[in-house]
């Protein structure tokens, strides 16, 4: 649900907007981050992969619960799952559950959530090839790239703890949704809703940043071409709901990404998109959205590692460090 030619399939998921300038933001002076392991993270986003489809009600999304779980146990000081049961537009119902890590303090500053979607759309509608469209994708863009930059930063918290809380959450549910499907978010974001409705204490975010299809190619692909009149090059512009709702957030983000010379991260705003970040932001907690608005494989079975790039992982990662541990 990422692109300017989607609009007409998903309907309002999508508002398009003109390209304004972003300003520059200020840090103070931290710690020096920990580094971020970019050839590490993607290797969790094939390990990701190699469980096959996550789908509700696959094997895969079964296996992969677990494996993340896992993850988070050794690496926070507290790792928990919210689980619940829902039908989606594909089905159901099926056993879902959000997977929760604490990092840092309990106190002393915002408490500041990171989170992705685990989940894997249930059909490759977007599929150039008819005969395709109803299997399950792999996701190792939309959904896997996400999930491994949280998963390489929960291995740096665990080596450095922050000195401000972090909670690092991962969604079930995301992407079984339809365009004119019903809700505010047309039966997408069944997870993070779930969450935004019934937050537990120790979990409520003061802000929100949320990662969504974070991994693709940050150098054009000749295999493939864009069928949004975009790039095909991985690239960050700012998401519009995000500069609307936290627009200090975007510019911490963005500011610490130019310091870097992490030239992804685009200082611009985009679309408006529906995705995990809304829920908290019509909950009236600050949220951005970090997404790829162009990604050719989109919804495809080709949304496969080899359209992915530990490169990317790795201007997310470091700029999302750079901006915790400067704040503590």
């Amino acid at each position: 649900m990422k692109t300017a030619q989607r609009l007409a399939l998903l309907g309002s998921l999508f508002v398009i907007a003109g390209w304004t300038s972003c300003g520059s933001g200020t840090q103070t002076a931290g710690p020096n981050p920990p580094p971020f392991d970019a050839n590490r993270a993607f290797g969790f986003l094939q390990e990701q992969v190699g469980f096959g489809a996550r789908a509700p009600g696959t094997p895969g999304h079964e296996q992969t619960e677990a494996y993340l779980f896992t993850k988070l146990q050794s690496t926070a000081r507290r790792a928990f799952k919210q689980e619940f049961t829902a039908s989606t537009l594909f089905g159901g119902p099926y056993d879902f559950a959000n997977l929760i890590g604490l990092y840092g303090p309990t106190t002393g500053g915002k408490r500041l959530m990171l989170c992705a979607h685990w989940d894997t759309r249930p059909a490759a509608d977007e599929d150039p090839d008819p005969a395709r469209t109803e299997e399950a994708i792999l996701g190792a863009n939309d959904g896997a790239s996400g999930v491994a930059v949280l998963l390489e930063m929960a291995q740096a918290f665990a080596a450095q703890p922050p000195k401000i809380p972090v909670i690092i959450a991962f969604w079930d549910a995301e992407d079984s949704g339809k365009s004119g499907g019903p809700g505010p978010y047309y039966g997408y974001l069944l997870g993070s809703e779930y969450f935004a409705k019934n937050m537990p204490v120790e979990a409520t975010p003061d802000e929100v940043i949320l990662l969504d299809m974070v991994g693709g190619d940050s150098v054009a692909n000749p295999r493939v071409g864009t069928r949004s009149g975009g790039n095909n090059v991985f690239d960050l512009p700012i998401e519009r709901n995000s500069n609307g709702a936290a627009p200090e957030l975007v510019d911490e983000v963005y500011s610490a990404a130019a310091k870097l010379g992490h030239s992804a991260f685009k200082q611009r705003t985009g679309y408006s998109v529906i995705d995990d970040h809304m829920p908290f932001i019509n909950a009236g907690i600050p949220a951005i959205d970090l997404i790829e608005f162009d990604y050719p494989e989109w919804h495809t079975t080709d949304d496969t590692p080899d359209h992915c790039d530990a490169d990317s992982l790795r201007q997310v990662g470091e700029a999302l460090l750079a901006v915790i541990y400067a704040r503590g």
